[in-house]
């Protein structure tokens, strides 16, 4: 925690010496994509003249290497623009950003989450985009929702982030894999959907095998499709009625996660998950990778996971030289019901990355000018051409056409940083279809939730709130302070009845200035 704040003031003292820093670089006039494939839009951003730099991009944690990627070559041929890709580390990402901008990195770019930019917009390290937008970036502009513009907004009113909104409002983003072969073996035929059944098949599993295998483990924290990293999976939070970090309880109070009534019940579940050995004892310092390996390896019976973890497990189970499973061996478990008929499970509508710019940033022009480019060759550059990688279904719905989309254009995803929000719904979901070892889950655990139990998806009351100040002052450093004490809790290292000290010192440390900001953010946008 000290560590974190200390990172904090470092990096204001660094801002503090970007003041004034313009912009420079060479410029270039924008120019049709090398596909011949018309725009989805038709803006009219100034054309820019000169040279085209090579801009340097940070983004966030992924597999594969964006720079030999297929697409990196792709993106290059239509934009004309020539990109350095460099990667945060999947643990400790936000320790990773602070010391990068602390040392004053030459990023042109940033792709980050949302608390990461609000932490970088509450310290003054960003570029106002306004006049940039409007200017170089019209596609930009009108393919993106007014809610989504309030919340890159500071307090000024100026506009410092373009966001990436998440295309589909109700997915189940974190879910659980079982072995269905092992689960069969111990007698259960069904995956759980209730917390007692869940409950009750851990118990069976470790009855039937023992110490053979880790029974469930986790936890998964990946960059999801919802940017969400909890050490509890959130299917099974959902039986408790938590759904988010900060909440609004029925009186339209806004609370924190430790603060609902239900976390003190949700610590002992998975106390006793650890104290019965149902539970990975390596929970509390698994990371993404080891959860992926003791999954894929056989060594692990239930892991939490979301889709970029299928997409790298389910191939290596389901290969000749690995476990050999089939798709039927794999089963799915989504968003738990608790004993008295709790399922909360918040809707995926909210801004998932968001694209920056640094005040020090020389090429700023050129970044928005790039992904206004981006933007007006979306089809294209994220599907494909029609024909080749994909068709039309009747109803509209894009199908594609594999393997060559997945080869093609299967990580096309992590290059995006704005789209033409509205379009873009409705053309994602062949993105899921791109692979069996994503679409399998998500039609297992979502399309099933929305057709059977719409009702447990409970909306984010913040989902598009603008950046605040204590918020972004506070808020992430508060998060990892409550994620380390749960991994204590889940430890046995310490025991609930410290919940009134811990949540005292979280009080201390800006929880109540956060929480007080929240109020009367929320009361006057919802008319309290």
């Amino acid at each position: 925690m000290k560590r974190l704040f200390a990172m904090f003031l470092v990096v204001l003292m660094v801002i503090s010496s970007f003041a004034g820093c313009g912009n420079s670089g060479g410029s270039s006039s924008p120019t049709p994509s090398a596909s011949g494939n018309p725009s989805s839009s038709g803006g009219e951003a100034k054309p820019l003249d000169g040279e085209k730099p090579t801009l340097k991009y940070l983004g966030y944690n992924v597999s594969f290497d964006p720079n030999t990627d297929p697409m990196a070559k792709v993106y290059e041929e239509v934009t004309g623009y020539k990109v350095e890709y460099n990667v945060l580390p999947a643990e400790n990402a936000d320790e990773k950003l602070l010391m990068e901008v602390s040392s004053g990195a030459d990023y042109d770019v940033l792709q980050i989450s949302v608390p990461q930019f609000q932490t970088l917009l509450g310290q003054g390290a960003l570029k106002p985009l306004t006049e940039l937008l409007d200017t170089y970036g019209k596609d930009i502009l009108n393919g993106v929702n007014e809610n989504s513009w309030k919340a890159m907004s500071g307090s000024d009113g100026k506009i410092y982030g373009i966001p990436y909104k998440y295309p589909y409002p109700t997915e189940i983003t974190n879910f659980m894999v079982v072995r269905m072969d092992l689960l069969k073996g111990a007698g259960i035929n069904e995956v759980p959907k209730t917390l007692d059944e869940f409950y009750n098949a851990l118990v069976a599993l470790k009855n039937t095998y023992g110490d053979k295998y880790i029974i469930f483990t986790g936890p998964f924290r990946a960059a999801s499709e919802a940017s969400v990293s909890w050490d509890i999976p959130q299917n099974i939070t959902s039986a408790f009625g938590i759904y988010n970090d900060w909440m609004v309880d029925e009186n339209g109070k806004v609370i924190y996660m430790t603060e609902h009534k239900n976390f003190p019940k949700l610590m002992e579940f998975m106390q006793k998950l650890m104290a019965e050995g149902l539970i990975d004892r390596d929970w509390a310092v698994n990371n993404t990778t080891t959860v992926n390996e003791k999954l894929s390896s056989g060594k692990a019976i239930i892991a939490t996971s979301n889709r970029t973890g299928t997409l790298v497990t389910t191939p290596v189970m389901t290969a000749a030289d690995g476990l050999k499973l089939t798709y039927d061996d794999l089963g799915y478990i989504g968003s738990l019901y608790g004993s008295d008929g709790t399922n909360t499970y918040m809707r995926t509508e909210a801004i998932n990355q968001v694209t920056c710019i640094l005040k020090s940033a020389k090429n700023a022009e050129h970044v928005v000018n790039w992904i206004n480019i981006k933007q007006q060759n979306q089809l294209y550059l994220n599907f494909g051409v029609e024909g080749t990688h994909f068709t039309f279904d009747t109803d509209g719905s894009i199908k594609p056409i594999n393997p060559i989309f997945a080869e093609e254009r299967g990580n096309s995803y992590w290059y995006l940083n704005s789209t033409d929000e509205d379009l873009f719904a409705q053309q994602w979901p062949s993105r899921v279809r791109k692979s069996d070892a994503m679409w399998a889950p998500f039609e297992a655990v979502t399309i099933k939730a929305n057709k059977e139990t719409p009702e447990i998806f409970v909306d984010n009351p913040f989902a598009f709130m603008p950046s605040l100040q204590n918020y972004s002052k506070y808020n992430q450093a508060l998060f990892k302070s409550t994620s380390d004490y749960i991994l204590q809790l889940i430890a046995g290292t310490k025991k609930i009845d410290s919940l009134s000290t811990f949540q005292k010192d979280w009080e201390n440390m800006g929880g109540n200035a956060v929480r007080d900001e929240l109020q009367q953010w929320y009361n006057e946008f919802y008319g309290k």
